[in-house]
């Protein structure tokens, strides 16, 4: 039986999240090219382009990055991840070194979550699933580099796991808990976002556990609502996610979803 990390992704689908292995470590194997996907339309829904400047924050193994390196222009992706066997095994097992030595994309290893040590003038940042995974502390270093790291007309896209009703939040005073998760009840969401001085909403995008918010320095940037009939995130002819075409009324009010922190 070889090592966990080297075992071929057709039985690496099957493994617990967390397991030692660049598609299971990350979160569900079995959603792992579904995970990627949904963000990279949802990027490209709100109107990421090739020449825009890109931060992945905590890229992981490329889950989104196999996507993203390509389509954007050279040096244009950055991505941040302290576990950097990670991002060599996403290099090695689906994104290749000629795709590497062709789009230049950065990469940074250190632990203190702070965007801003990884440039500023980002047009975007992403950061899928590392919330649901972190105390208020953590959120609150990271959100307030958002402001430092983001363009004036930027925009970061963030998933947060959230209380269901009637159900108390999570310890709030923990720190990296991964693979272990915390729930916020929304309002803790929104206070969040406003003391790190930003402004932001949740959105109707699809996501089997958690909820998607539109992070921005003005509110001018965010996604009115009344757009949010477009931003949806369906996925058809997918048993697994065909929870992804119900009906859903905008995410100003995200009482329905179901949140976990699994990520």
């Amino acid at each position: 039986m070889p090592p966990l990390r080297t075992l071929p992704d057709t039985y690496a689908r099957r493994l617990p999240l967390g397991a030692p292995h660049y598609m299971a470590y990350v979160g569900a194997p079995a959603e792992y090219d579904l995970r990627g996907g949904a963000q990279f339309a949802l990027l490209f829904a709100l109107g990421l382009r090739d020449h825009h400047r890109l931060l992945d924050f905590g890229c992981g193994s490329l889950r989104f990055g196999r996507l993203a390196i390509p389509y954007l222009q050279p040096g244009n992706y950055v991505g941040l991840e302290p576990n950097t066997w990670l991002v060599e095994d996403g290099i090695e097992r689906q994104i290749g070194r000629d795709q590497i030595a062709l789009k230049r994309p950065v990469f940074h290893s250190f632990d203190d979550f702070r965007a801003d040590n990884c440039g500023a003038g980002f047009d975007f940042i992403v950061a899928q699933s590392i919330f649901s995974h972190a105390g208020r502390a953590i959120i609150a270093t990271a959100l307030e580099s958002f402001t430092q790291a983001l363009a004036a007309d930027g925009m970061a896209l963030a998933t947060f796991a959230l209380t269901r009703e009637g159900k108390p939040p999570s310890d709030d005073s923990v720190g990296w808990v991964y693979p272990g998760g915390v729930r916020y009840a929304p309002e803790t969401v929104d206070s969040m976002i406003a003391d790190a001085g930003l402004v932001g909403r949740a959105l109707p995008w699809f996501h089997p556990r958690q909820t998607w918010y539109a992070l921005a320095l003005d509110r001018e940037r965010l996604p009115p609502p009344e757009y949010d009939v477009f931003l949806q995130g369906a996925v058809l002819n997918t048993p697994i996610w065909a929870a992804s075409t119900a009906t859903r009324q905008s995410a100003s009010n995200p009482k329905g979803t179901q949140p976990a922190p699994p990520g």
